[in-house]
């Protein structure tokens, strides 16, 4: 249904509309035009682009996820999503932000959802104002996301010559407009008035500085992977995140701990790809270099986003290109791009894995409150395994959470109140319901305070996380086991399952390896398993050792004469990704399969449900879609992993 409304009865209308809830309105001059509450001012209307984009109010700069008090020994935490959040209309929002609030809501509500983004999500009415004129930097029409509204809106108008066309997408939209019935008409001539509109559309677009064809820019990019030119925007770009933090689609976020006494909140904030600390684990291992970390950004929006959700991650706005005080731009970035395509030596990257399995896990322990609220846990036990690996044992304060425990998924997050959390992977397998093991190195602030904490004292849980080992699929088959270090924990939970299922199974290897002796972790599983017929327990160590009988050098030497069927073998490998490639070369040699060889891998995952970007290579978000692949899987990632 379009509604006609009078130009001179448009701030009448908003001032019917702010009796109801709080309303924003564009208000300011040239480049610096920002929603503000409506004052009885006429609004600016002849804007460009908002100076931020309308994801401010949904997703917020600086927002408590929970909080969390001390009281009588234990912690109680508590949901702070919603908090103050009040109702509000938003009113001429341009296309481009209105398809940023579309892919927000696709990204914020589906699979795992978001419970703060949620709350302000259903508080808010969106109201579109479609474009009449493009600036310089405009390429939404060469995007297919504007100028006109397409999604994302809740009501849309239409500025023609002497009114407004209303039109309403949604249930808030149908409710503004009863609430403005005075001022709103029924167009008498609907058809006429809609040909009306599309006409104006098809005039707006043309009138656009900025022409681009982007309908193969997919292949262009896996064409230009390594193309020269990236060096040379990498060198240009000086990490000050300007550009993520005014694109209405980017939604990645950092947390951080506020203390005060023995309380605290647990607060997310807007983190960027482009920041040099981004990518970077514990320990200082960063996987992006500056060459990666530019490239990745140009990538997600025009390539990765699209793979992974079929949704544009750009939404041709231009706010990068006038926030960069170094001029870089992503319109030159694409014609660089397309160039560099048409050369005879241009060869396409690997390609990218498409279909992948995005689904909320059954196991509802981890959302049962709030996305982002851990469980308290005590430690009840805590065992040394190395000089700084410890194995701690936890057991839920509330044991409905054991009695309803569904085991699922590869990894937990761990919380240390005022601290902060880490990911750690789970190494017990599914009869273990009455407590939880974790083998936890001391590499980072959390970990290092896990380390120092004693039996009977509190942390939190959220959990379980991440694709686990595809345990019934490998029945069956010889299986090895290569674990380096601490990385034989990650795939103590597969082991354990096979050892209670035995004789489901051939030959079993399982080969851990380490600096020093004393670097070797579940030496005592290990020497229980070895016991077990048609298990070999191998061991190699880098300095000898007259500790224990193990081979000094390289494990990949042993692999030839281990005596197992290679190809009805399942490899299971947890290492650097530099030595889990060194060793499935050899398994290949040896004449296993890729899909054979499986592998963990680690990496920074701060939230466990893909929505911090943190742990994102490619399309694929770590925590979700893995932490477990096979190694044709791993070869199908970025070569920057």
């Amino acid at each position: 249904m379009i509604y006609k409304l009078s130009k001179d009865n448009l701030n009448n209308l908003l001032g019917v509309w702010n009796k109801q809830q709080q309303l924003l309105v564009p208000y300011g001059q040239k480049d610096n035009v920002m929603l503000l509450p409506w004052n009885g001012d006429e609004p600016q209307l002849d804007y460009i682009n908002l100076a931020l984009p309308v994801k401010e109010f949904l997703f917020e700069q600086k927002e408590a996820l929970f909080s969390w008090e001390k009281k009588d020994g234990t912690f109680e935490v508590n949901n702070e999503a919603g908090t103050g959040v009040e109702k509000k209309i938003l009113f001429g929002i341009r296309a481009c932000d209105t398809y940023g609030v579309f892919y927000t809501d696709r990204f914020y509500l589906g699979e795992f959802e978001d419970t703060n983004y949620r709350a302000r999500r259903d508080a808010t009415t969106v109201v579109a104002l479609n474009c009449l004129t493009s600036g310089k930097n405009c390429f939404c029409s060469s995007q297919g996301v504007g100028p006109f509204s397409k999604a994302g809106h809740d009501l849309v108008l239409t500025e023609l010559e002497d009114c407004y066309l209303v039109e309403s997408a949604t249930d808030k939209g149908d409710r503004l407009i009863a609430w403005g019935h005075d001022y709103l008409r029924r167009h008498e001539a609907q058809a006429l008035s809609a040909e009306k509109k599309d006409e104006l559309e098809q005039k707006v677009k043309e009138g656009f500085q900025v022409q681009l064809d982007l309908s193969n820019i997919g292949e262009e990019l896996s064409k230009t992977f390594d193309a020269d030119f990236w060096e040379e925007e990498a060198h240009a770009c000086i990490s000050c995140t300007g550009c993520t933090s005014v694109c209405p689609t980017c939604t990645c976020f950092n947390v951080v701990e506020e203390v005060e006494g023995d309380a605290g909140r647990r607060v997310r904030y807007w983190d960027s790809c482009q920041s040099a600390h981004f990518t970077r684990n514990a320990g200082d291992h960063n996987p992006r270099s500056n060459v990666s970390r530019a490239r990745y950004r140009i990538y997600d929006k025009l390539k990765y986003i699209e793979e992974r959700f079929g949704y544009k991650g750009c939404t041709g706005c231009g706010r990068c290109i006038a926030t960069c005080p170094t001029n870089i731009s992503i319109l030159k970035i694409i014609e660089r791009i397309q160039e560099a395509a048409k050369k005879p030596d241009a060869k396409l990257l690997v390609s990218q894995i498409t279909e992948i399995a995005y689904q909320r896990p059954e196991n509802d322990i981890a959302m049962h409150k709030s996305l982002y609220m851990p469980d308290v846990a005590t430690i009840t036990k805590m065992v040394d395994e190395t000089p700084d690996i410890k194995r701690f044992f936890l057991e839920y304060d509330d044991k409905e959470l054991h009695k309803n425990f569904k085991f699922k998924g590869q990894f937990f997050e761990i919380s240390v109140f005022g601290v902060g959390e880490v990911a750690i992977s789970i190494p017990f397998g599914p009869s273990q319901r009455d407590h939880f093991d974790f083998c936890i190195k001391k590499v980072g602030s959390v970990t290092e305070k896990l380390h120092a904490m004693q039996p009977g004292d509190k942390v939190g849980l959220r959990g379980p996380f991440g694709k686990s080992f595809p345990y019934e699929e490998i029945k069956g088959r010889d299986i090895l086991v290569v674990g380096s270090g601490v990385g034989l924990a990650p795939v103590r939970t597969m082991i354990v399952q096979i050892m209670e299922n035995r004789e489901e199974f051939g030959k079993i290897v399982i080969m851990a390896s380490a600096l020093h002796d004393y670097g070797l972790v579940l030496t005592d599983d290990l020497e229980e398993w070895s016991k077990i017929p048609g298990v070999v327990v191998k061991y190699s160590l880098k300095y000898p050792s007259d500790e224990i009988d193990a081979y000094t050098g390289y494990i990949n030497d042993l692999l030839p004469d281990l005596g197992l069927a290679w190809q009805n073998t399942t490899a299971v490998i947890c290492a650097s990704p530099r030595r889990i490639k060194k060793v499935s070369k050899d398994l290949l040699a040896l004449g296993m399969k890729g899909t054979d060889i499986l592998t963990t891998l680690e990496t920074h995952m701060r939230c466990g449900s893909g929505k911090c970007g943190h742990c994102k290579v490619g399309s694929h978000y770590m925590c979700v879609d893995g932490p477990v692949y096979n190694y044709e899987e791993m070869l199908n990632m970025p070569p920057e992993f």
